[in-house]
């Protein structure tokens, strides 16, 4: 035969006995903890988001503004340097060989960044120069003083076989030079000769670093080849491992998120040209690279404020939610226990509330209620 159908009431009261329905309380908890954790979650893949984006971002934005910044400084530097060079120009044509060899001296000064100074004449042949060096040679093939006939120079580094005299006994490197050069003219604007100079790389190079640390990233003079002149210690990428060199051959600007030779993500930026003022280009390009994982410290205490702040809140959370459950919600359990043992024959007393408007209907409803089904039984 079919089973009949149970008791509706009966089934309710069996289920509640088995524990199978969610309680007020528990629902109250379920929907906070719910909801912290997909503010938890969202708010996790919207920072990481944003914050990946800021970071690269900023790190463009920096990585340019800095190197250009570097290469106005480097720039100024060498400027003060080709200033020396015309005040010498300007100066050596109506000077007596006396005053050339002070005026000659006085601009190498201990030579830790002037290596050399001297003046030839239109048919190359040195004149004047410190220390006598390289004075009756001629120079006349040599870049500075071909160009410098014909107006301001500024040479690319190289070695000067010719101050090889200069050259320390226990040095293992050749030395190298950058020149700078101006012509000689007299009143009538007549040329009568080159003003040359040789200023020390390893100055160069040292002042390229020192402006590098001063901005906190790494610099990099590139010749119109694409090939490193300087840069720091221990890195001298190709011109074939990096897009940013192969764009230096092009002289125009560019920047960008790349790896180096080294295996670490950079940002870098390249300057087309380093200059300043009046100073001749020696056609070199400046790039500058900054680390991209810079600001991971950064990042991490980011994260770590932000998981911080959803435990404070996932506490203040619980507290206050252990709050609303004793407060409303407990008081309405204990009314639904009540109705239960009304519902099973067991005369109690319905409890009275009014922590909210429905829990003080619901408290005169069960007594009434009560009223109604047991009316001869209410006090024995």
């Amino acid at each position: 035969m079919p089973r009949a159908p149970a008791d509706p009431a009966e089934e309710v009261q069996r289920r509640s006995r088995d524990g199978k329905q969610m309680t007020l309380a528990g629902s109250a908890y379920l929907f906070t903890f719910g909801t912290l954790l997909l503010i938890g979650i969202a708010s996790a893949v919207v920072v990481s988001a944003r914050s990946v984006g800021l970071v690269d971002s900023t790190l463009d934005a920096a990585v340019r503004s800095r190197t250009q910044a570097a290469s106005e400084l480097f720039g100024r530097m060498l400027q003060e340097e080709w200033h020396d060079v015309t005040y010498l120009a300007e100066r050596i044509g109506a000077a007596s060989p006396e005053q050339v060899e002070e005026l000659l001296r006085g601009m190498r000064g201990d030579g830790s960044q002037v290596s050399w100074v001297g003046y030839a004449d239109v048919q190359g042949q040195v004149r004047a120069a410190t220390d006598d060096i390289l004075v009756g040679d001629s120079v006349a093939q040599r870049p500075w003083f071909r160009n410098g006939l014909k107006g301001s120079f500024a040479g690319d580094l190289h070695e000067a076989d010719q101050l090889a005299d200069l050259r320390q006994p226990e040095a293992e490197e050749p030395l190298r030079f950058v020149d700078l050069a101006s012509p000689v003219t007299d009143a009538a604007g007549e040329v009568k000769g080159v003003v040359g100079t040789y200023i020390d790389s390893a100055w160069v190079e040292k002042e390229l670093r020192e402006t590098g640390r001063m901005l906190r990233l790494d610099l990099y003079l590139i010749n119109p080849n694409g090939r490193v002149v300087m840069g720091p210690e221990g890195s001298n990428p190709g011109r074939e491992e990096l897009e940013i060199l192969g764009a230096a051959r092009t002289g125009a600007s560019a920047s960008g998120r790349e790896t180096w030779p080294d295996g670490h993500d950079y940002f870098a930026a390249l300057v087309p040209s380093v200059s300043y003022g009046d100073l001749p280009s020696f056609g070199w390009r400046m790039a500058g690279r900054i680390r991209a994982d810079i600001y991971r410290p950064g990042m991490q205490h980011l994260q770590g404020t932000v998981i911080s702040a959803l435990v404070v809140a996932a506490i203040l959370l619980a507290a206050t939610t252990m709050v609303y459950v004793r407060a409303v919600l407990r008081p309405i359990s204990r009314m639904a226990e009540t109705a239960q043992k009304i519902s099973e024959g067991v005369d109690v007393y319905p409890p009275e509330s009014h922590s909210t408007e429905e829990a003080g209907v619901f408290s005169v409803a069960l007594v009434k209620l009560q009223a109604m089904i047991m009316p001869g039984q209410r006090w024995r």
